[in-house]
């Protein structure tokens, strides 16, 4: 029968077992795992590894974005969800200064925390009346003279990743230009939030963004 200490052994390691198996999602046959690579033509590079262990790692290239994220995953009648972790801390814009004397009436510049200039960031500019004004940056800044009307706030929207600010307050004077930092943090993870990847005629689809990415089973995938 063996000494008690034996017996004691052999139930912790099926206690082990146990544990185990509780910590792992279940890998049903419906539940894909292993490599995909996007099938969405030759502008897009991305992929997407499903682990028996529960954890996912994903990337994507696709024009000016590149972004990628792991974490685990559950699944529930062949349907993956994905969740990134540890959460991603999103990209932030922030006022920095305000300086007087300038010679535009009004101007703004956004750049990196290092001062590099950030082209190409959306901005809509609101006045007491009338409409506003939209536009985007410039790597050294963008500069207006509105006449006769006072702007009484702006927002800013990074297009690539879907960073936006709240509205900000503008200084009701001439000459002034606006500073903005905007602070990457973990710009470039994706912030999977049980993100939905379903199945749909021999594929894998990333629902993402608001549109769908198909996967097909990479040939070295498991």
């Amino acid at each position: 029968m063996g000494s008690r200490r034996d017996r004691l052994s052999r139930m912790k390691w099926a206690l082990g077992l146990l544990l185990l198996g509780l910590a792992m999602p279940a890998a049903a046959a419906d539940c894909p795992t292993g490599r995909f690579r996007a099938a969405a033509g030759p502008d897009v590079a991305s992929g997407l590894e499903i682990g028996k262990d529960g954890h996912f790692r994903y990337f994507l290239s696709m024009g000016a974005v590149d972004e990628g994220a792991e974490g685990v995953w559950t699944c529930d009648k062949g349907t993956l969800k994905l969740t990134t972790q540890p959460t991603p801390k999103p990209a932030a814009f922030r006022l920095d200064k305000v300086t007087d004397g300038e010679e535009a009436p009004f101007s703004l510049v956004v750049t990196w925390p290092n001062g590099q200039g950030v082209p190409a960031v959306d901005f809509r500019i609101d006045f007491a009346s009338g409409e506003p004004v939209t536009g985007y940056t410039q790597q050294d800044g963008w500069a207006r003279d509105f006449e006769d009307r006072w702007p009484t706030g702006v927002q800013f929207a990074e297009p690539f990743y879907g960073t936006e600010s709240a509205l900000l307050p503008i200084p009701q004077r001439r000459g002034i230009r606006l500073h903005i930092v905007l602070e990457p943090n973990d710009m470039g993870k994706a912030a999977f939030d049980d993100t939905l990847v379903t199945q749909e005629d021999g594929k894998l689809i990333l629902h993402w963004r608001g549109g769908k990415l198909p996967y097909a089973r990479d040939e070295d995938g498991e």
